[in-house]
């Protein structure tokens, strides 16, 4: 257990980033003006021979140096964990992917921990894997529930000799990279295998019908808010609201450019800091306003929704909402009930150019896998571990395969156990952190499916954009590699605060302050407690 000056240190350190880190970071235009870092891993300097002496008896280890390293040809055993995706390993299709890792290497056996095949809570994950530890017990390879917690309990291998010494590792966007990395900046604790954002969704039909413009992809936020007020002129008479993208999170980060910025958490400083997030202050005011106007459906009075609206209670599924919001883990049970079931017409949208001081970026979690600190004793098995680990996140020929998988599960009978016309996402998994758009021309969604498939209602034109892709790789992370802002978000409701001006008659600059004291206190406290653990 570290002590807790070293915590408070390195909070403290923390400069622009999306993760915890004790490195400066830029804003790079190259980077679609997301957070970026120096360089960690110095391969600019050092050339593939230094790395693998720096790295020798790591990585490439060739213990009878018949040209075959010691990981493809020793025949090695892996226990996986991992809750998501299904119970049978059959039907996961994870574990499908690593069944074609085990085909491609017939020396390494990897099977699934019984006990993390169930969904559980990731706090509850966390003292699971914690107790497993100490009996010695902990797998091989494990979804990171917590990412500052598995750090500081000491439960993950340093990955940093692996992805120091692999060329495919330099194409993982910025912010995945400072995600990956220990909130003192030590290790990579892990890597992660997707992220899923939360990305705009128009509704064109509504739109066509009211002979309101539809923007293109390279809209700014001043078109999407006329967009809105456009559709607002129809409401007062109209069960047909504008409707929003969801700001609340990220608007920190968009409007502000506060580093990391979700639900106001500054990473620069360690700290909450709505007191300087004035532009994310100013849209809470505009969607207070609108919601006294009436403007939002969920603003209106139980009566008042009734009399308006009838009986329908979901505006945007309904079909009376222009603007809305899906995440992309759950765009297949979406896209099934929109455009299948109650037959609209949506598309997807990129996020609108950020205002003038803003950051344009999606938010986003990222799932992460990690090894177990007990590989060090056996770096052979280690680098097996690290090579399944690459295959499952960022590796061009695992993603490849894993994709692969939805051509194979395509067009079975309806009642087979897993096809891909019914659990797509999983198939996809979300977005790879690779930036290689030699890759990402092959991502499921950015490829398209035949015009005859029952899968091209997920032919979105906006996946083909390069600076959208871009992004969706390189996103806002939510960040659980810092400690105790987790538990601190936890006490956090963010609609509280638009609520709290539209409901007292408050601006935002009356009440920033003290949201800033509240959510320091408890960060504050949450780390006195980490520290104990």
């Amino acid at each position: 257990m570290k002590k807790v000056i070293s915590i408070l240190l390195a909070l403290t350190m923390l400069v622009s980033i999306t993760g915890c880190t004790g490195k400066k970071e830029e804003v790079d235009k190259k980077t679609n003006g997301e957070i970026s870092s120096d360089d960690t891993t110095n391969q600019e300097d050092e050339t593939s021979e230094d790395i693998s002496s720096k790295y020798e008896g790591l990585v490439n280890i060739d213990e009878d140096s018949n040209g075959v390293l010691d990981w493809q040809e020793k025949e090695i055993d892996l226990v996986f964990a991992m809750k998501f995706y299904g119970t049978e390993d059959d039907q996961n299709t994870m574990f499908l992917n690593i069944k074609k890792f085990m085909e491609k290497y017939p020396n390494i056996k990897v099977t699934r921990d019984a006990q993390f095949k169930e969904q559980i809570d990731d706090f509850e994950e966390l003292e699971i894997l914690t107790a497993r530890s100490v009996e010695g017990t902990l797998p091989d390879i494990f979804y990171s529930p917590m990412s500052a917690e598995v750090y500081d309990r000491e439960l993950v291998l340093d990955l940093t000799p692996y992805v120091e010494s692999d060329k495919e590792a330099d194409m993982i966007s910025e912010n995945a990279k400072e995600f990956m990395k220990s909130y003192d900046g030590k290790i990579i604790y892990g890597l992660p295998f997707q992220s899923v954002g939360r990305i705009p969704v128009l509704n064109l039909k509504l739109l066509r019908e009211n002979n309101i413009t539809i923007p293109g992809y390279d809209w700014t936020y001043e078109d999407y808010e006329k967009l809105r007020e456009e559709v607002a002129k129809l409401t007062p008479n109209n069960p047909i609201f504008p409707g929003i993208i969801d700001f609340s999170e990220i608007g920190p980060h968009y409007f502000d450019s506060i580093p990391n910025g979700w639900k106001g958490y500054n990473a620069e400083t360690g700290k909450f800091d709505f007191a300087s997030s004035k532009r994310f202050g100013e849209w809470f005011e505009l969607v207070a306003k609108e919601g006294k106007e009436g403007l939002h459906f969920y603003d209106l009075t139980e009566e008042e929704r009734t009399a308006k609206c009838g009986n329908f209670g979901w505006p945007w599924g309904d079909g009376f909402e222009a603007v809305g919001n899906v995440w992309l883990y759950a765009l297949h049970g979406d896209v099934n009930t929109l455009i299948k079931e109650r037959e609209l017409e949506i598309d997807i949208y990129p996020m609108p150019k950020a205002p003038k001081g803003g950051t344009t970026s999606i938010q986003a979690y990222y799932d992460t896998l990690s090894l177990s600190r007990n590989l060090e004793d056996d770096p052979v098995k280690a680098e097996a571990a690290f090579q399944l680990l690459k295959w499952l996140s960022y590796g061009e020929e695992g993603l490849k395969a894993k994709w692969a998988l939805i051509d194979e599960y395509t067009g079975l009978p309806e009642d087979a156990p897993l096809r891909a016309e019914d659990k797509l996402m999983d198939f996809i998994q979300g977005w790879p952190v690779t930036t290689n758009p030699e890759v990402l021309k092959y991502h499921p969604l950015v490829k398209g499916f035949p015009e005859d498939s029952q899968l091209a209602i997920y032919n979105f034109e906006a996946f083909k954009d390069e600076d959208f892709q871009q992004i969706l790789s390189n996103p806002v992370p939510y960040p659980r590699n810092i400690p105790a802002v987790a538990r601190a978000y936890a006490q956090l409701n963010i609609w509280d605060i638009k609520n709290q001006i539209k409901d007292q008659g408050v601006r935002y600059s009356d009440i920033a302050e003290e949201w800033d004291e509240l959510m320091n206190t408890y960060l504050d406290d949450y780390l006195r407690e980490y520290k104990n653990k």
